[in-house]
């Protein structure tokens, strides 16, 4: 109800909002309430109009999504060969590597921004667990959601790892289909192509790569 509910809606992280009312179904409902509320304590203002636009905008996508969903047939025997969703994505090399290729290997999928700004010592550290395993089958398949593709393969020269970018960014599709909220974040995947966890669930990213190696 305060007039300040507005302005957090639209708060950031670097260039990215914090709150998605394209496609996520409860940022869209925080949307829908505050409009709701600024009609009774600030009725016919016009960032309430514009809060009532973003979230019926937001339904509306978000019914699309929901149909798409129904629509998709999964083919029985790609589930079989993989127990993760394939990712096919040029890397910073112009070359299309497939998630999917690296069975055989434990996988950390990585969905990364660089332009954030804890970026590099986040990057430090992946090196150091990448340089400490990878003779023993670790890899790391990074999705950067950066925009600027000039940027992200200046920042990607130099790692030894797989540096694929998805164009869409934030609004990537890939990002629902994984059930990511925030940015960055990681999953597990173990020698035979399966999701074993995501970060949520690990205390101790090392330890978990080492059981699995």
């Amino acid at each position: 109800m305060k007039a300040y509910s507005y302005f957090a809606l639209f708060q950031t992280i670097g260039n990215y909002l914090i709150f998605n009312p394209k496609s996520n179904k409860e940022d869209i409902k925080a949307f829908a309430a505050v409009a709701t509320s600024w009609d009774t304590y600030y009725p016919h203002a016009e960032r309430g109009q514009n809060l009532h636009n973003i979230a019926i905008e937001g339904m509306k996508n978000q019914r699309i999504i929901e149909s798409q969903n129904r629509d998709i047939q999964v083919d029985a025997n790609k589930v079989s060969e993989a127990g993760v969703l394939d990712i096919a994505l040029l890397d910073n090399k112009g070359q299309e590597r497939h998630l999917t290729d690296l069975k055989g290997k434990v996988v950390l999928l990585d969905f990364h921004i660089f332009a954030l700004e804890d970026s590099p010592a986040r990057i430090i550290r992946l090196r150091e667990l990448y340089n400490k395993y990878q003779q023993q089958g670790f890899e790391v398949y990074q999705v950067s959601l950066d925009p600027d593709e000039h940027f992200w393969k200046q920042q990607t020269a130099a790692l030894p790892w797989i540096s694929v970018r998805d164009a869409n960014g934030v609004n990537s599709q890939r990002l629902m289909l994984y059930n990511i909220q925030t940015v960055p974040d990681y999953f597990l995947i173990d020698r035979g192509n399966n999701l074993v966890k995501r970060a949520a669930l690990i205390k101790d990213l090392e330890a978990e790569i080492k059981k699995l190696l």
